[in-house]
């Protein structure tokens, strides 16, 4: 635990951190937004103005009835611009256009009987992303990153009062079971499954029902579940070890166009501070990053600053082969996805 909390001191932020997570607090407040557009749509149909609604449900929602009525008021029809964002983090919509996540793809194409066209060109976006720059979506949009971050710093208090607190590691391999074995109960039940595996579509299903409903469903205690082992049992392990969309991503990662690499020639021999600082355990000095998330804590914290994104080494060597020069230096590599 001493050497966990040294390894916190040591790590910098820059301007990637503040940047990462103004977006991951984005992607809350846009699933806050989607309960609270629909409300404002119903609102705008039934009131159509601020003091009915004040009057109706309390000053603060006649506030927040005006906040949306300006905001929608730059579309030409408030009502569906407000209604065009939907869903939740396995499939929704902005201002119309159709996302949804590559495992939900996969899930409901053995479930469904015809093939889902609304889940293919959801996914393309996102299968556009992971083909850019990998497995981007844990570090820069899953909300639960920002919860971690919460149990992690939780944890830190407990270990500097003292608390007794466990630490197991788990194999990422157990991933892959998680994986197969949700497409195969998925295939039987349903993707509904998913919401007992993926923390990330509870949390903002939770959200939903919270605000629409002022109540909450078996999938918020699924969600303390998992913050509580955090905490006490399992740090940091489910990201690294059991969620099957890390793993998925992973394995499409391998061929990303672009991926963090280190200047090895110019790294000094004893210098491991990417290793140190990186939370899946990777080591950018030795080209080890088949499950890179582009968290961006080596490049800060790299002590020569030679840490950017580059070209894939795999694309490189195709370059090479192109001009007749197949010189790629691919020493270090591994595409080991587990």
């Amino acid at each position: 635990m001493k050497k966990m909390e040294k390894r916190r001191k040591k790590i910098k932020k820059s301007k990637w951190q503040y940047l990462r997570y103004f977006s991951l607090l984005s992607v809350i407040g846009f699933f806050i937004l989607v309960p609270v557009s629909n409300w404002y749509a119903n609102q705008k149909i039934a009131y159509n103005h601020s003091h009915l609604v004040a009057l109706a449900y309390g000053q603060l929602a006649g506030y927040v009835y005006s906040a949306l009525d300006w905001f929608y008021s730059f579309w030409p029809d408030p009502v569906t611009a407000a209604t065009s964002n939907n869903g939740s983090l396995w499939a929704f919509t902005i201002l119309g256009v159709p996302l949804s996540d590559p495992l939900g793809l996969l899930s409901e194409i053995i479930n469904s009987v015809k093939f889902p066209l609304k889940y293919f060109f959801g996914a393309l976006i996102p299968f556009g992303v992971v083909l850019l720059l990998g497995r981007v979506f844990c570090a820069w949009l899953c909300p639960m990153t920002v919860l971690y971050s919460v149990t992690g710093w939780m944890r830190s208090m407990a270990d500097r009062w003292h608390v007794p607190l466990m630490s197991v590691k788990l194999e990422k391999k157990t991933r892959v079971i998680v994986f197969w074995s949700g497409l195969l109960l998925s295939y039987f039940f349903g993707a509904w499954v998913w919401h007992f595996v993926l923390p990330y579509i509870s949390f903002t299903h939770e959200i939903f029902s919270w605000i629409v409903f002022s109540s909450v469903t078996v999938g918020f205690y699924f969600l303390i579940a998992l913050l509580v082992l955090d905490i006490g049992l399992i740090p940091g392990q489910f990201c690294k070890a059991v969620c099957p969309t890390g793993f998925l991503l992973s394995y499409l990662g391998k061929f990303s166009i672009l991926r963090l690499k280190a200047n090895k020639s110019n790294c000094p021999k004893s210098c491991s501070m990417c290793a140190k600082v990186c939370p899946e355990d990777l080591f950018a000095k030795e080209g080890r990053l088949y499950s890179c998330h582009l968290c961006m804590k080596c490049v800060d914290n790299c002590p020569k600053h030679h840490i950017s994104l580059k070209l894939n080494p795999i694309y490189s060597k195709l370059k090479a082969k192109s001009h007749g020069n197949d010189s790629s230096d691919l020493s270090g590599e591994q595409h080991e996805v587990v």
